[in-house]
């Protein structure tokens, strides 16, 4: 006979009435064994039949006439993890040996002589079984309670540092609240009045030396001065979310301790979780309403401002989008494959950097919005009269990506955008900032920050007719409209090259992998067609204006642009 699935440990089975005759004879050291189980079978293989947490009821029938299996027995039975051997040796007249006695006193496996007892083995089966499980239903009504108590805060809008402070009180302890980024995020009041740093210093350090448990541990912290008995609980909702931990001043926590701090870890996980989606479906209709808004789809000013008065927007005043992006993903890292998994990797690396990259703003004395735009962060900065120093904002993106690199091993770079007054401008702006980065890049840097260099240029040639524009641009690429599409697309590519990068011969080479002579002999075949000195100043500025006149005419980018542009 046996049942199983339940738990208690040995010590306090033995205070039950029904074993108060029972002595413990060898073994006191294993009286903190779990019991998960109860067997009373008798049979010569009975071993083979024992898991671990068994206590093994007998009368020592299996016993009595091999004396020399009963060291084997019991150093078998403390292999397998039994809790303990419960026998009534008078029965059949069984002795144990001392050497017996003193292997189980060396195991710390409990031996517990039942002789004295006047019930049947059977009796003493079901009022064992019996208290198992009304402790197990006291176990299971108070974790249900504290669930409810602490799940009925969260309702009222209390939050989390309610259910801190009231585990506290129930454990009569301090509790804190690690985060993430193991940051306090929360403590009880018994501990803000002790100095939870102090508190929480030797924790960080155990967690800094052992960063991978992903179960509840105890831990004794030598180096602290008091409340040296510790309980790690980290918090998992899809992602590690941080630790609950109550200190101790001494190791003994009751399994009522514990419930409750697992309770509170369920609760706390799940009302993590919400905020977590409530924040994700507000970050998606934000990310949605900027994409459209940069995109065109919105036409109207006033739906504009509507929809993004919730994020800053307003109808008066000067804004400019700054848009920073992973070097990597712009410097031939082939990127995550379409796979489930990858999608996600993707996503939560996205989001973690998006938190990191805020933070490093929010130290800015500056008014901003932020968003994401598939693998690019837009920062919409809104200006104050005469609060923008173009200047000073390049140092500090360029001190925030230095920083983001050292300290969270990100290698980030931005490109800011011009200035604009009209909403609906924003796409201008965000064109332009990615064009900043794309220059950049062009350069072969890192780590930086740039502006959009055409800012007068640019508004100047806005003033043109389109009609007039168009017709420049035409007719400076003419000559090369009778050539083969890859040999214009080369030599278009090499001429736009040369001239970005100052008609440097070596520079242009190296920027487009190709040998100097190559670069030669294309710009002497652009003269040819042409007709024109392209070094010549005028000859120079009027391919350059042509060429910057493409994104204006929204026609197809000049090669060393759509090279770059993800």
């Amino acid at each position: 006979m046996k049942a199983s699935g339940l738990k208690m440990d040995l010590q306090q089975l033995l205070t039950i009435p029904i074993l108060s005759k029972a002595k413990v004879i060898a073994g006191h050291r294993g009286l903190d064994r779990l019991v998960q189980s109860i067997n009373i079978m008798d049979a010569p293989d009975i071993v083979q039949f024992l898991k671990s947490g068994d206590m093994l009821l007998t009368n020592g029938y299996i016993l009595k006439d091999r004396p020399d299996a009963h060291l084997g027995f019991i150093t078998d039975m403390h292999a397998i993890g039994c809790a303990a051997l419960a026998v009534k040796t008078q029965r059949f007249s069984l002795e144990l040996s001392p050497q017996l006695l003193e292997t189980a006193d060396r195991l710390g496996f409990p031996i517990i002589e039942l002789s004295e007892i006047d019930n049947t083995l059977g009796e003493i089966f079901q009022h064992s079984i019996s208290a198992i499980l009304q402790n197990k239903t006291h176990e299971l009504h108070y974790a249900l309670s504290i669930h409810k108590q602490f799940s009925t805060m969260v309702m009222q809008g209390k939050g989390i540092p309610s259910i801190v402070d009231t585990l506290s009180q129930l454990l009569s302890s301090p509790v804190l609240l690690l985060g993430s980024k193991k940051q306090i995020t929360a403590s009880s009041h018994y501990a803000q009045q002790m100095d939870h740093q102090s508190l929480a210093a030797p924790l960080l350090t155990f967690i800094d030396e052992h960063p991978s448990f992903h179960t509840a541990i105890s831990i004794c912290l030598l180096t602290a001065d008091k409340y040296r008995h510790a309980e790690l609980h980290p918090i998992f909702t899809d992602r590690h979310e941080g630790y609950l931990i109550a200190l101790y001043d001494s190791s003994a926590s009751s399994k009522l301790s514990t419930l409750a701090l697992e309770q509170a870890v369920n609760v706390i996980g799940l009302e993590l979780t919400k905020k977590q989606a409530v924040k994700e479906r507000s970050r998606r209709y934000k990310n949605e309403y900027f994409s459209d808004l940069i995109q065109g789809f919105i036409r109207s000013e006033q739906e504009a401002l509507h929809r993004g008065k919730k994020y800053g927007l307003q109808a008066k005043g000067s804004s400019v989008l700054i848009i920073a992006k992973k070097d990597e993903s712009l410097a031939g890292i082939p990127k995550q494959n379409s796979t489930s998994s990858g999608e996600e990797r993707f996503i939560s690396e996205r989001d973690a950097n998006y938190e990191l990259i805020k933070q490093e703003f929010a130290r800015l004395d500056l008014s901003f919005v932020m968003f994401t735009k598939n693998d690019q962060f837009g920062i919409l900065v809104f200006l104050a009269e005469s609060s923008w120093d173009e200047h000073t904002v390049v140092q500090q993106l360029e001190r925030m990506a230095s920083n983001l690199y050292t300290e969270s091993q990100l290698s980030l770079s931005f490109g800011i955008g011009n200035s604009y007054t009209n909403v609906l401008d924003i796409g201008l702006s965000y064109k332009e900032a990615v064009k900043a980065l794309q220059s950049g890049y062009q350069m072969r840097k890192t780590r930086f920050a740039h502006s959009y260099q055409t800012m007068d240029i640019s508004r100047l040639l806005r003033m043109i007719p389109h009609d007039e524009m168009l017709q420049f641009h035409q007719e400076t690429f003419k000559p090369f409209n009778d050539r083969d599409p890859n040999e214009r697309n080369e030599l278009m590519k090499t001429l736009s090259s040369f001239y970005e990068n100052h008609c440097q011969i070596v520079d242009t080479a190296k920027e487009l992998f190709v040998h100097r002579n190559t670069v030669i002999y294309r710009l002497e075949k652009c003269e040819k067609l042409t007709g024109r000195n392209i070094k010549d100043p005028m000859e120079s500025l009027r391919f350059r204006l042509a060429f910057a006149l493409e994104s204006l005419l929204n026609v197809n980018p000049a090669p060393s642009e759509a090279n770059h542009t993800s």
